[in-house]
């Protein structure tokens, strides 16, 4: 009995090494991942919007990553940092190793990555303060992120928040980039309030020039804003998912619409099934194409590797229904636009003084309309509207400003109920409690600003940090203490 047990012990043992050692540096649900995209015939480019896939990567500074595939390369690079890494197989051991010699970090967070022929290039990203709209590529020679040298600047950053998207039609003889819309600081340095910009663009890889297309179609500006993370190229069509109704986009032909309603349920049973369902709780979850076949991905609670295909062909699409991307029957759109870029820091100005005497003006105007017997109704009747939930937000985010501090993500999580659900229902839980709180405040008391106000946060810009308004301090001091 005792040989049976040790000689168990050891094959347990060189079960456990041997394990170990097919895993490299890689955890187990990254080699899971790292061996289905290998599998899988075709190229790829995808960002992945969580922090469960590292790849035995220097992580430090990085959120998030960009993992490209071509001809059977697979590269990962640590979204925030310069750094690039292959992927290689040793002796049945995967592991990441380091190919740039990059110095400098912080320019490129929520940047693409992707290759147009065979070189590898990364467009746009945040960083010091700065919305990037440059082209770099990586040099064989230098082994560096060099740049390139375009006719001008097209800020703009890929955020799951946000509406812009990016396709690259690499056609061999003609390869192009089209970009949806940009962005800009309305009044940086004062504030970091993002602005964007509704025109679209197209970068030609042949003349290295960028050239306005026209006006975003505001209803496809809605859908954008309302994508998930579906976000997947297809040569020359893209796919999104928002609202859970799958869109297709494609800009050579200025041209989008729907899948036919069979394929959009098919593919809406499919998230429901992998995302929707109890067991997804503590896990993290994303979507990637590899060629055609569209992979819905998740990591659960155990630290495994879950997902379901589903393969995209043309015929999917919904031709007979499709609207413009863009409007390009004015021509002076791109005029315009070269001409507020030129002049943009004088314009800012302008405005900034503009708009600070309307708000003066406004102000002043609305405190001699406004008796203080009348403000003080008007603040108790919002208070008495509230809940006690709502209430206790208030309270909470009052103290907090007291001690010039900020009310965290999880102390809000807390107060509403919702710590022990998953991310996506927290995200709008507290969302839609400062939605109707700012709402009764506007309808109690007539103010247009609202009473609650969110920004990214400077050092994690996936989260947004809430505070009460500056202006409404005392009248909230005064509710409080009576």
């Amino acid at each position: 009995m005792k040989n049976i047990f040790i000689t168990l012990l050891i094959l347990l043992n060189y079960v456990f090494t041997n394990a170990q050692n097919a895993n490299g540096n890689l955890k187990n649900h990254e080699l899971s991942l790292i061996q289905l995209i290998e599998k899988d015939s075709g190229d790829m480019q995808s960002t992945i919007d969580n922090n469960e896939f590292q790849f035995g990567t220097d992580f430090r500074g990085a959120t998030y990553s960009n993992i490209v595939k071509h001809k059977g390369k697979i590269l990962i690079q640590p979204l925030g940092t310069g750094r690039l890494y292959e992927i290689v197989k040793e002796n049945n051991t995967y592991r990441s190793k380091r190919i740039d010699s990059t110095l400098h970090s912080g320019v490129n967070f929520f940047s693409k990555t992707f290759f147009t022929r065979d070189t590898l290039y990364q467009f746009g990203g945040l960083g010091f303060w700065n919305i990037r709209g440059l082209l770099t590529f990586f040099s064989q020679q230098t082994n560096q992120w060099e740049l390139i040298q375009t006719n001008r600047d097209v800020p703009c950053f890929f955020d799951n928040s946000q509406d812009a998207v990016l396709q690259v039609y690499d056609e061999p003889s003609h390869p192009k980039m089209y970009l949806s819309n940009t962005y800009k600081y309305l009044n940086y340095p004062q504030t970091f309030d993002i602005y964007g910009k509704d025109t679209s663009f197209v970068f030609d890889f042949n003349t290295k020039q960028w050239t306005a297309l026209g006006k975003l179609n505001p209803e496809l500006k809605r859908i954008l804003l309302g994508k998930n993370s579906l976000y997947l190229n297809f040569g020359k069509y893209q796919l999104i998912q928002s609202a859970l109704e799958f869109y297709w986009i494609n800009f050579e032909n200025n041209s989008y619409g729907k899948l036919k309603s069979k394929y959009n349920g098919e593919i809406r049973q499919i998230w429901l099934r992998v995302y929707n369902n109890e067991s997804n709780i503590g896990s993290s979850n994303f979507q990637m194409n590899v060629g055609n076949n569209i992979y819905f991905l998740k990591v659960n609670k155990n630290r495994n590797l879950e997902y379901e295909k589903f393969t995209f062909n043309e015929e999917m699409l919904d031709l007979n229904n499709q609207d413009y991307i863009y409007s390009n029957k004015i021509d002076f759109i791109a005029i315009i636009t070269d001409f507020l870029d030129e002049f943009k820091t004088t314009l800012l100005i302008l405005l900034s003084i503009i708009a600070l005497s309307i708000f003066v003006y406004s102000f002043q105007k609305r405190k001699k309309k406004l008796p203080k017997e009348v403000v003080s109704i008007l603040n108790n009747n919002f208070f008495n509207a509230l809940t006690i939930v709502e209430k206790e937000l208030i309270e909470e985010l009052y103290e907090h400003h007291l001690k010039g501090e900020e009310l965290s993500t999880k102390l809000i999580n807390k107060i509403i109920g919702v710590q022990q659900k998953d991310t996506l229902t927290q995200n709008k839980s507290r969302s839609d409690y400062f939605i109707r709180i700012n709402q009764k405040f506007k309808m109690a008391t007539q103010y247009s600003e609202p009473l609650i106000v969110k920004q990214r946060d400077h050092s994690d810009k996936r989260q947004y940090n809430y505070s009460l308004n500056i202006a409404y301090i005392a009248d909230i001091e005064d509710l409080l203490k009576n």
